[in-house]
């Protein structure tokens, strides 16, 4: 599956897709960031969105769950969910 930050521009975004295959996968891209800060993700979720015919994604938010929190932010999109 394919997953991509949420930044700024489409282009922006596009420029970080990588490869992945599982959520443990994505949790550990995402807390290369946060554990700079003493954060780590808790959970992963995924929310369908639609189509993006602009890049041919069938688009998933990927939403993150910070340790100790209770609201999901978006991390970033994919185009499948686990």
């Amino acid at each position: 599956m394919k997953y991509r930050d949420h930044r700024g521009s489409l282009a922006d975004s596009m420029e970080t897709v990588q490869e992945v295959s599982t959520i443990e996968e994505i949790k550990s891209h995402l807390n290369k960031f946060y554990n700079h800060f003493g954060k780590s993700v808790e959970e992963i979720k995924f929310k369908h969105v639609g189509m993006d015919d602009r890049i041919n994604w069938d688009t998933y938010y990927v939403l993150q769950r910070l340790d100790g929190e209770t609201d999901f932010t978006v991390a970033g999109m994919s185009n499948g969910c686990f």
